[in-house]
């Protein structure tokens, strides 16, 4: 993608990707107010719109305006209008572009079928967590504080995980599709196998996988003496409870499983460390519940399900959401 091709992008459709929905709109869409991407507001003050020559613009009234290009930089913090580009060519499909001239009238850019923001696969978020193997062309080059405004905005404002939390957990994890030699990057978590398993930031694709290796993970709880350990599907499940309980460690020890599928090495590390509390956070769903069965058929009257205690809820970030909206309701009533 070059300067050009970038102006020809929708910065609406940008927006979104981002977790951004306009407020209001006008001119039958062409021009959109938007919550400031750029910090916290409660009335909007971000306009887009598309200008004379025919691409989209923006102006922050409490901050500066541009092009696309600008945007991308401005929100990303970045210097050099090449790692703008890399950020864009990124998040659309390679080959978005690879039939279109250089200049000419701008015209809708049809929407990914398939996760590209940061990762190349087009598969289910189920495939791509259960068949993993080693030679899947996903080469790991490194893993670090979380600096993406685009990974912190989704964890933060969209999932509700506050930044305490996921800068002590999860990490930025840059890696490499060896098939086509892009590079990419995601929020993740280390695993017990010394490897990360990761997931996109976006609400509109499910994609996960993992790098390295696949593997469990399991996190030391605040006291020593607790033979209690709590058992999660996800990462985000994991950082739910902790900021519904506003706290910042478990007392006991965490397992996060990452997949339904690593069953086994789950109860295996439950086995071997002999808890004597073994508590279930599994989703309210049909897969979740046979999980929680599973556990109870093996360790008996040390498992205690505490997946009602988020009913009706599938999961507990979906709990989580619903907490911090009732908040949020109950202190604009005040």
């Amino acid at each position: 993608m070059n300067v050009e091709q970038s102006k020809q992008l929708s910065l609406p459709d940008i927006l979104a990707r981002l977790g951004h929905q306009p407020v209001k709109e006008a001119k039958a869409g062409r021009e959109l107010w938007f919550r400031s991407p750029f910090r916290e507001e409660a009335e909007p003050s971000f306009h887009a719109s598309i200008g004379r020559a025919g691409f989209w613009i923006w102006k922050d009234f409490g901050d500066e305006g541009g092009t696309v290009i600008d945007f991308v930089m401005r929100y990303q913090g970045y210097t050099q209008i090449k790692d703008a580009l890399s950020f864009l060519n990124a998040m659309y499909q390679p080959s978005l572009f690879s039939s279109m001239p250089s200049r000419h009238k701008p015209k809708a850019i049809p929407k990914p079928e398939a996760p590209s923001l940061f990762s190349f696969h087009q598969q289910k978020d189920r495939e791509a967590v259960e068949n993993f193997s080693e030679n899947r062309q996903l080469e790991f080059l490194g893993a670090g504080p979380i600096q993406s405004q685009a990974i912190l905005n989704y964890l933060i404002r969209e999932r509700h995980i506050p930044v305490e939390l996921v800068q002590r957990y999860l990490q930025e994890v840059r890696y490499r599709n060896t098939a086509n030699g892009k590079e990419y990057f995601a929020f993740g978590m280390a695993n017990q196998s010394n490897g990360f398993e990761i997931r996109v930031a976006s609400s509109r694709y499910s994609f996960k996988s993992a790098l390295k290796a696949r593997d469990i993970t399991i996190i030391p709880g605040s006291d020593p003496n607790s033979q209690d350990v709590s058992v999660f599907e996800g990462m985000t499940d994991f950082l739910s409870l902790l900021a519904m309980q506003e706290r910042q460690s478990l007392p006991g020890h965490a397992i996060i499983m990452h997949s339904l599928s690593s069953y086994r090495r789950a109860a295996d590390a439950i086995q071997s460390a002999g808890y004597t509390h073994v508590k279930t956070y599994l989703d309210n769903n049909r897969p979740g519940q046979e999980g929680t069965e599973k556990f109870k058929a093996e360790f008996g009257s040390r498992v205690f399900s505490q997946s009602e205690t988020f009913a009706p809820y599938t999961d507990l970030n979906d709990a989580l959401k619903a907490y911090q909206a009732q908040k949020n309701a109950v202190g604009f009533k005040k």
